[in-house]
């Protein structure tokens, strides 16, 4: 099948599923939702669904199909942790993506099937573009009927790519976190600076572009570093629940981008960046770096993994991105992929890709006043108690990472929690439920645990010297 009959092929495939979708409202008595899919979507009475389907009858026919084929009913929908009606998917419009609208698109003629695209919405407008590159020619496409802040995530990414890349896509787009991690810049504490140089680099770009123009442009790639459990994963977490509704954030693997054929790593690299810029802007997040890019040197280092890394060089900081930094600012500049790695072992990463991270930063362990805010904040009731009392558990935790910090908080908790359990076994009486964590069950929570990276926290810190950006205020 050609390029041209697959696009006709989609294109068609959605028409009907919109023909369909009116039908059964029809059918349900729901005329003005119906009345209102018409408006949005332009359909026309130059279609009608046949007699003999229905999406009653589809739904039924693949049930069937289903049990059949895996011995089982298939699961359509699930439960969630909301209660209540469908909140209104809506993302905000960012001053990055703020763009004039493309020019108007002249009545079909019946020719060309393809024209008649522009009946079914601005969704299937899209796709009757048969550029070289559709992704460029949608760039300043925003449909004041789509509340999205990107109209190209109503599109499939995968249709603009020929059959020969669209596996690789596809594989790709199963790194997109569509979901709220429901995580705030609120909840972290003691890594003031990290967060700032995060903020800086993608959320005041969006909020203010116009500022971060010439030698001013915002930060492309930035490392994180530390032991382990000092909340680099977290940082990212946040960031992605912080910019969801503005930025498409990708967390990549190395399982994703390492395959066993010849050739289909450094493809699948290129078209990460590909979807990434696709979807511009657009955050991707590679945990555990040094997996990836480990030293060239070493005797061990295989060929193929040198192929790879040469790839991924090119791509983070190749010709096109050098031209771009000195270009004058311009709409395609704004939508810029933002790369955000964290490393536990930074002394072991390439020094190429070393030079290409303009900020290296060290997630360092918590301060003695970032210990208390963890511990107020994971543990509020202790905020009425003795500051002395206070003291002694950020004494007692001197060299911890937040992470143990957190552990030794919920070890506290679940010593409450057995306390609660073994009261209702022993008596009926639920009085046990009032009881409030104790001083003592946590300090004997602080006390079984032990530092154990803080030999590690202090090589972070000298490689820091050398090689790191030291944040000032």
């Amino acid at each position: 099948m050609s390029f041209e009959q697959d696009r006709r092929s989609i294109y068609e495939r959605r028409r009907n599923i919109l023909y369909l979708v009116a039908n059964y409202l029809s059918t349900m008595g729901l005329h003005q939702t119906r009345q209102a899919l018409i408006d949005e979507t332009t359909l026309t009475s130059e279609y009608e669904v046949c007699d003999n389907i229905d999406l009653d009858t589809i739904y039924q026919d693949f049930c069937s199909y289903f049990l059949l084929k895996f011995g089982k009913q298939p699961r359509i929908v699930k439960r969630t942790e909301s209660i209540g009606p469908l909140p209104t998917a809506h993302r905000k419009l960012s001053g990055a993506r703020r763009k004039p609208p493309l020019p108007a698109v002249p009545k079909p003629d019946g020719k060309d099937p393809l024209n008649s695209i522009t009946n079914v919405g601005d969704e299937m407008q899209a796709l009757r573009i048969t550029a070289a590159n559709p992704a460029e020619h949608l760039e300043g496409h925003t449909s004041p009927a789509v509340p999205y802040a990107n109209p190209k995530l109503l599109i499939r990414l995968q249709d603009h790519f020929t059959s020969e890349w669209k596996d690789l896509a596809e594989e790709v787009c199963r790194d997109l976190i569509r979901r709220d991690l429901r995580q705030h810049w609120s909840s972290i504490k003691g890594l003031a600076g990290p967060i700032k140089v995060l903020k800086e680099s993608v959320i005041a770009p969006l909020e203010h572009p116009e500022l971060f123009v010439g030698l001013a442009q915002p930060w492309r790639c930035v490392l994180l570093h530390g032991a382990p459990g000092t909340g680099k994963t977290l940082l990212a977490r946040t960031l992605c629940s912080e910019t969801r509704e503005s930025v498409t954030f990708f967390s990549t693997t190395a399982s994703t981008l390492i395959s066993k054929w010849r050739g289909e790593s450094e493809k699948l690299i290129r078209v990460l960046y590909e979807v990434a810029k696709f979807y511009a802007p657009s955050i991707i997040f590679i945990d555990e770096f040094d997996s990836l890019a480990s030293r060239r040197d070493t005797i061990r280092e295989h060929e193929a993994s040198k192929r790879f890394k040469n790839e991924f060089l090119s791509l983070i900081d190749g010709l096109e991105s050098a031209a771009n930094e000195t270009a004058a600012p311009t709409a395609h500049d704004r939508d810029r992929v933002f790369l955000l790695a964290s490393t536990n072992l930074p002394w072991e990463l390439d020094p190429a890709f070393l030079r290409r991270f303009e900020r290296k930063i060290l997630v360092d362990l918590p301060t003695a006043d970032g210990r208390k805010e963890l511990i107020e904040h994971l543990l509020p009731t202790v905020t009425a108690w003795p500051e002395q009392e206070i003291q002694q558990l950020v004494t007692l935790s001197e060299g911890w990472t937040g992470d143990e910090v957190r552990l030794a908080c919920k070890e506290a908790s679940m010593m409450l929690l057995r306390n609660r359990i073994n009261e209702r076994r022993s008596s009926t009486n639920q009085a046990a439920d009032k009881e409030e964590l104790q001083y003592s069950m946590l300090r004997k929570a602080f006390e079984q645990l032990r530092p154990g990276c803080v030999e590690l926290a202090q090589k972070h810190r000298e490689w820091n010297q050398r090689y790191g950006t030291q944040l000032v205020d």
